[in-house]
């Protein structure tokens, strides 16, 4: 067999287990195996195969329904892949220098479709005790400050099925969401003291020159330390900030 033929030849097995992930990654819901074994023409004893060791490898996730969707560990790769998008590059002067200014921890978000708000870039604070934020995390759209930014300004037949998919688990009522939702818009920015026990989060958004959002800028600090209200330093110095950016990628406040 010659060199060409070896090329030619490849690894199956790689081949069988991307074409699973990419079937997943394409569903607009979590599959059942037995969806996943018709969409890729693959005995269920096989696929199941593959679904352990990609789950293993953090590639998929299986849910309590049995129901398999991408995993934390292919986000993160996709992640890395995009450190040099625009909006990183163009952010990061401005998360240091907010991050430098308050001495808190500042994060930036952006929307993955089908999986909702995503850190991609963060700087931490020099305090003794500090907030770590994980890039590639997921925040809920409807009880995180960074995720009531894209709830609110985000276009609604992006998020309705996230919205209501969190709404129906946590067994909220969409009256109150809309009330909070519209003191966002209002206001310009967004708070929690409640998504995580001891922590307070404040987010601001920022737009682009087609006047859409494309990010979150966030402050995540702890509560009793760091000031949430309209008229503290935290939140106008955010708010200047998140202007600023908008400024940079051409958005023009009028």
């Amino acid at each position: 067999m010659g060199v060409k033929d070896e090329e030619k030849k490849g690894i199956q097995s790689i081949e069988s287990g991307f074409s699973i992930v990419k079937a997943v990654s394409l569903a607009d819901e979590p599959l059942t195996i037995t969806e996943l074994s018709k969409l890729c023409d693959m005995p269920k004893s096989q696929i199941y195969r593959y679904l352990i060791s990609l789950c293993r490898i953090g590639f998929l996730e299986k849910g309590p329904d049995l129901r398999y969707s991408l995993g934390n560990e292919l986000t993160s790769i996709g992640l890395h892949a995009m450190k040099k998008v625009d909006i990183r590059v163009k952010a990061l002067p401005y998360i240091k220098k907010l991050n430098e200014l308050l001495d808190e921890t500042v994060a930036l978000a952006i929307w993955i479709e089908k999986e909702g708000p995503i850190f991609i870039t963060w700087e931490e604070s020099r305090k003794p005790i500090n907030i770590n934020v994980r890039i590639g995390s997921v925040v809920p759209l409807a009880t995180s400050a960074t995720g009531n930014v894209f709830a609110a300004f985000y276009p609604p037949e992006k998020t309705k099925e996230l919205i209501d998919r969190e709404l129906r688990n946590n067994h909220m009522e969409r009256s109150a969401l809309d009330s909070l939702l519209s003191t966002v818009k209002k206001d310009q920015y967004a708070y929690t003291e409640s998504h995580l026990p001891g922590i307070t989060a404040i987010s601001a958004p920022v737009f682009d020159q087609k006047k859409d959002l494309v990010a979150a800028l966030s402050i995540i600090g702890l509560s009793g330390v760091l000031d949430s209200s309209k008229n503290s330093i935290a939140t106008t110095q955010l708010l200047k900030t998140a202007e600023e950016l908008s400024s940079k990628l051409g958005y023009l406040y009028l």
